[in-house]
């Protein structure tokens, strides 16, 4: 076992586990903007399929000349691996005739899953704002679609308090869905705090943690920016310090989300979503020390 490094109290972990057959895990990509990346991808998606994934899942884009891109990425997907694909499904851009027709497409073609959300809307937008809860219903009257949607352990950015992102989930479970990916977050305490609230609330719900490998730290602090997600200073100040060093950076960055499962996992928690941002090396590390692969 190699030597844990403490730092601020907290000790990062290089002990390895044997959790296959005892969690699930999937796996987030976005589709590629060039052949050279979707090449890329295609491969990575093979290496990550190693892990046994539970399934995948694709976002789409707001921008019109993109939208096709999530179709195309999901179909290559479920060829490549025969797994279980969720095609992300935003309504901003569009209005009730275009996701009706989007979803009956989709359904022809046997994309049956979909994670449900608004998206992200841009400034001064002026068409009419299609909710996630909107679309689920959409979705439920073109067919039997299987959808996720997502939840928000800490305070969306758009959100007045924790009881609105919590009304909000309940709007939607009370619609038919069962399960929830949660944004990415490094503070367990208001992950299981948030759990807490959705039984106190009587949400039968499954979450299902979102787990960002810490690609880049500076890219790190841009996402905590946009999502209010809660960074510990421990994280930055560890980074900062073997900057320039990859192998100690890529251990860190495996430490960090190996030890986040494992106390989810003694929490009871058994499924974990990682957003990848299309790489796959940190993925494969944190697998292979879980003994998934």
């Amino acid at each position: 076992m190699i030597n844990m490094i403490q730092d601020h109290n907290e000790k990062y972990n290089y002990e390895s586990y044997h959790l296959k057959n005892k969690i699930k895990i999937s796996f987030e990509v976005f589709p590629p903007k060039d052949v050279f990346l979707e090449k890329k991808l295609f491969h990575n998606i093979k290496l990550l399929n190693k892990c046994h994934p539970d399934f995948f899942s694709v976002t789409n884009s707001i921008n019109s000349e993109n939208r096709d891109s999530t179709f195309f990425i999901v179909k290559k997907i479920h060829s490549l691996t025969r797994k279980t694909v969720f095609a992300h499904f935003t309504t901003v851009g569009y209005d009730e005739l275009d996701i009706q027709t989007i979803a009956t497409n989709y359904w022809k073609n046997g994309i049956k899953h979909i994670l449900a959300l608004r998206g992200d809307l841009p400034a001064q937008y002026t068409k009419k704002i299609i909710y996630a809860n909107n679309l689920i219903k959409l979705l439920k009257s073109i067919n039997d679609f299987e959808i996720l949607v997502a939840a928000y352990p800490e305070l969306h950015p758009e959100s007045s308090n924790l009881q609105e992102d919590l009304n909000n989930l309940k709007n939607k479970i009370d619609l038919g869905v069962k399960k929830a990916v949660t944004q990415f977050f490094f503070n367990i305490d208001k992950f299981l705090k948030f759990r807490d609230n959705c039984t106190d609330m009587g949400l039968s719900v499954s979450l299902i943690p979102g787990i960002l490998p810490i690609l880049n730290i500076n890219q790190l602090k841009k996402f905590s920016n946009m999502t209010n997600v809660d960074i510990p200073q421990w994280i930055f100040n560890d980074f900062y310090k073997y900057e320039g060093d990859f192998d100690k950076c890529t251990s860190l960055s495996v430490s960090i989300a190996v030890n986040l499962i494992i106390r989810l996992y003694k929490e009871g928690i058994k499924n974990f979503h990682f957003y990848t941002l299309n790489q796959s090396y940190l993925s494969l590390k944190i697998c292979h020390q879980l003994g998934l692969i």
